[in-house]
């Protein structure tokens, strides 16, 4: 009687071990989703584009979101006059690791893509139709450009005669700072490159030493006129509209 009960005991639980393993291979234990665009993408950064407007040739949006979840949105309204610019700043949340809600009680909400965001609708849905690529902002700036040392080469045409050391280019994305010399001066620009093309540089502070020839004196007026840029692998020039290329250089290795 005794060896009956406990073997019947010892089956009982081998029994109930068995069923626990069972239960326990069925159960699938949902993970949360990494590859979100708040943990895959670099998202920090500025963005650019003009969105359709009602009343005005469009507004000229550009919206900076940090790392540190603060943001700043620019809007200009085209056309109107006088110019009407509104900026707004605040904090920012992420939804679903890929939708950014900006505080202050702005409607609008961002869906963060590569290189780019994209505004939604009123639903919270992106825009479709023939408007839906006049709500993207393009994230500033060109990683085919930016942070390489580029040797000058030619300038309006004519072949340019210096070292790396003497003539050459950086543009600094970290921050926005163009840093160039041509002769002996080093010169100092804050830049904004939309589009991946657009180039607008705006001219900061410059050693002031007297350079034995007129190249830089040259150099200096080609980077006033300059509004767009173009790269290959082995080539990145500085123009203006469709004109002949301005300035050209190649990078360093």
């Amino acid at each position: 009687m005794i060896y009956f009960f406990k073997t019947t005991t010892l089956f009982t639980i081998c029994a109930a071990m068995i069923a626990c393993n069972s239960s326990n291979k069925s159960i699938q234990v949902a993970t949360p989703d990494s590859h979100t665009s708040e943990s895959s993408l670099d998202w920090a950064g500025i963005y650019s584009g003009v969105i359709p407007c009602a009343d005005c040739e469009g507004i000229e949006t550009e919206l900076t979101i940090n790392s540190d979840l603060t943001y700043t949105l620019i809007s200009t309204y085209l056309g109107k006059e006088p110019m009407i610019s509104d900026t707004i700043k605040g904090t920012f949340s992420w939804e679903n690791g890929n939708i950014i809600h900006l505080s202050n009680g702005h409607p609008f909400k961002f869906k963060v893509e590569e290189d780019q965001v994209r505004i939604l609708d009123s639903a919270h849905n992106p825009v479709k139709g023939e408007l839906a690529q006049f709500y993207v902002l393009s994230k500033n700036g060109n990683p085919e450009v930016e942070d390489i040392k580029w040797h000058l080469v030619e300038l309006n045409g004519k072949k340019v005669e210096g070292d790396a050391e003497t003539h050459y280019l950086i543009f600094n994305s970290k921050e926005r700072r163009a840093v160039t010399k041509v002769g002996c001066n080093v010169m100092n620009y804050q830049y904004r490159i939309t589009y991946m093309f657009r180039l607008e540089l705006s001219k900061g502070l410059s050693t002031l030493m007297a350079c034995p020839d007129s190249i830089e004196d040259e150099y200096r007026q080609v980077l006033e006129m300059v509004d767009n840029l173009s790269v290959s692998e082995n080539r990145l020039t500085l123009n203006k509209a469709r004109m002949a290329p301005l300035a050209v250089f190649e990078p360093l290795k």
